[in-house]
């Protein structure tokens, strides 16, 4: 399959380009927004996800991946091959209203949901309404571990729209509604106890300026649910994108939404959670290894929190609730699609049964659900929004994602397994996500992860990686408990992807005699469990004791927590490497690794060149590499002080892959030592 029909990828231009362009809109009078305005992401920690300034994630590209909506475990789109695991296609609401002036007539009707250029935009006089403010309320980090202000949250949005005073609807049916929206988006991403979810707030108000506010107003609330996006392609790589194994369930009771990958009705394999067999090539034992994953061992929840006192005189009221059946194919519009006209998209809020054509369902054992890309629907309302101006809609909605870690998912092959570790994450984040809201977007905080490096060993001969960091964090305070509380530092190492598998390798106790460094006053741990050559990720994690009492609650008690791995891992991998070679001799002990060279098959990340390594040569020569019967292939320049390993990708010097073979090199030292050796390369 090619993944690249099926990813809209952004458009690069050079800097020059970029000010070519500012100046002719100038010159035009245009006023310039740059575009990442548009989307702010929030990717520190596991659960990744985004919000253009219109609604969550990015406008529908028919089901395409086009920004992080709920990817978990996240990870950058260029990170893997075949897409990210994203859950959440696009979500937040629609809005509709009568007149005040004539009740019996639809209003207007605003989509912040599907695509929120529609009728959002941050220049005045272009749209119904305009963006006042979009940015996080800290650019840099500034609360992250809750250390400018305790009592928020570690990551906040603050997205303001109102009506543009600008915009002229005079000769349009669907006309301006005289509100102010306030979206604020809250993440504790640094907490491994708390990272998995959102929190998002909406107030809707009337504007200030104006002396009418809303009449019959219905929020329609609507979500893309596709769990998950990599999975899917995976499993089924002869549809487009859009999983329609999608299986989902709505709690009355819980106001709580849930959605998983199910087993697609259309194929007679068994292939709940998009369980994925393939083969990959060992280059130790020079075999092929079957290796599984579960692609989507997770389920998504999106439970309402809180929702102001509708016109019936009930709070927390749901007026209807549906899923409704997706075009396969080229979904541009949502649950609307078929829907014309301001009365039929009122008549479609007020009673989402209308939507789609019809095409809707209330039972989940409908033979659509697991068969059809499909749309959650949650109609709220009526509500009017009189001339006072403490008068607002108010609703709050948490968002996780949560079930069986990345590292058992690669090695479990028991749906139960995974159905049972889905069933435990949802009740602990839907119980978790409700503790946050009732004390006020707060929840207890471990230390903060320290800031670490990853070196080589500088042992003659020696291989291992040396992970160091020093003590500061012991000296922070816990932003509630008010003392310092770290007990502990874990540490763990991906040999595969940035977000893992992670395997714990060492559990480092404060101050421990076999770590703690007091003349460097650096902790050192030396990675012995590696192999020459290879690439690995890692990340260091603090840990505290626990308290018997919280500060914020004292009839809470908190458990030990750990800061997330996520928040604080390298992005790039470390390759391991030895000290160069010295002096007279220093050619003496060349070897090539691994030999012969296997290309491997199976997942692999975009970029992830496998190399064949000279091992055992001094910080600067060149190695020139010939083909059997002596025709030049490639000149590597080494030149490292601080490795004693030289690296090829199979690219010659003309741009093109080699064959499979017998090579030769040749390696010569700036002092005029040589040496020759022979190496196959096998495809």
């Amino acid at each position: 399959m090619n993944m690249d029909n099926l990813i809209k990828r952004p458009i690069n231009f050079s800097g020059q380009k970029i000010c070519q362009i500012a100046m002719i809109l100038f010159i035009l009078g245009v006023t310039l927004i740059p575009l990442q305005a548009q989307v702010i992401e929030l990717n520190r920690g596991r659960l990744w996800h985004s919000f253009h300034y219109g609604q969550e994630c990015a406008p529908l590209y028919d089901w395409r991946y086009v920004k992080s909506g709920l990817d978990w475990p996240g990870c950058d789109i260029n990170t893997l091959e075949g897409g990210t695991y994203t859950y959440l296609m696009t979500g937040g609401f629609f809005l509709s209203s009568l007149r005040t002036v004539n009740p019996d007539t639809v209003a207007s009707w605003l989509d912040f949901c599907i695509n929120g250029d529609r009728n959002v935009s941050s220049q005045l006089s272009a749209k119904h309404i305009h963006v006042v403010k979009h940015a996080k309320k800290w650019a840099n980090g500034e609360n992250y571990y809750l250390q400018t202000d305790p009592n928020e949250a570690e990551e906040v949005i603050e997205t303001i729209l109102e009506k543009d005073p600008q915009y002229s609807d005079e000769n349009q049916e669907n006309k301006k509604l005289p509100i102010m929206i306030t979206r604020t988006v809250r993440q504790w991403s640094g907490s491994r106890a708390d990272e998995d979810y959102v929190i998002v707030r909406y107030v809707i108000k009337r504007h200030p300026s104006e002396l009418k506010g809303l009449t019959n107003a219905y929020l329609l609330f609507s979500y893309a649910i596709s769990p998950n996006y990599r999975g899917w392609l995976y499993t089924n790589p002869s549809f487009l994108p859009g999983a329609r194994n999608t299986d989902s369930r709505w709690d009355a009771n819980e106001r709580l939404l849930t959605a998983w990958a199910g087993d697609f009705r259309s194929t007679s394999e068994s292939e709940s959670f998009d369980f994925y067999k393939w083969s990959e090539y060992n280059t130790f034992t020079r075999e092929n290894d079957e290796k599984t994953e579960f692609l989507a061992p997770a389920i998504m929840g999106i439970k309402f929190l809180k929702i102001s006192k509708d016109d019936t005189g009930l709070e927390n009221h749901i007026n209807a609730f549906t899923w409704s059946v997706a075009p396969s194919t080229g979904d541009y519009e949502g649950p609307f699609s078929g829907v014309s006209g301001l009365p039929n998209k009122y008549a479609a809020m007020k009673d989402p049964s209308l939507l789609a054509q019809g095409q809707t369902f209330n039972d989940p054992t409908d033979t659509r659900m697991r068969d059809n890309r499909i749309y959650a629907n949650i109609s709220l309302g009526p509500f009017t929004i009189r001339q006072r101006s403490q008068d607002s809609i108010e609703v709050v909605i948490a968002e996780y994602v949560g079930g069986l870690d990345y590292e058992r998912a690669t090695v479990e092959t028991d749906p139960a397994v995974v159905q049972q570790a889905v069933d435990s994450a949802s009740a602990y984040l839907s119980a978790r996500v409700t503790f946050n809201y009732e004390h006020q977007f707060r929840v207890p905080m471990p230390p903060p992860g320290p800031t670490f490096s990853v070196g080589l060993s500088k042992v003659s001969g020696s291989i291992g990686n040396v992970i160091s960091f020093s003590d500061d964090v012991e000296n922070v305070n816990d932003p509630h408990q008010g003392v310092p509380d770290v007990a502990g530092y874990r540490i763990y190492r991906s040999g595969r992807y940035p977000f893992g598998p992670w395997i714990p390798i060492a559990d480092i106790p404060v101050k421990s005699s076999l770590y703690w460094n007091s003349d460097s006053s650096k902790y050192l741990y030396v990675d012995n469990q590696v192999a020459l050559g290879y690439g690995y990720y890692y990340s260091v994690t603090s840990y505290d004791s626990g308290h018997a009492q919280w500060a914020i609650d004292p009839t809470v008690s908190v458990p030990s927590l750990e800061s997330s791995i996520f928040a604080n891992r390298t992005t790039t991998s470390f390759f391991t490497t030895l000290m160069p070679t010295e002096g007279k001799g220093s050619l003496d002990n060349v070897v090539v690794v691994p030999n012969p060279f296997y290309i491997s098959s199976g997942f692999t990340r975009v970029g992830d060149e496998k190399k064949i390594q000279f091992v055992n040569i001094p910080a600067e020569c060149t190695v020139r590499i010939f083909t059997l019967r002596g025709d030049f292939v490639k000149t590597i320049h080494h030149s490292d002080a601080n490795s004693g390993v030289a690296m090829w990708n199979q690219i010659s010097d003309y741009g093109q892959y080699v064959k499979s073979g017998l090579y030769f090199y040749h390696i010569e030292t700036q002092d005029g030592q040589t040496t020759t050796g022979k190496f196959a390369i096998v495809n």
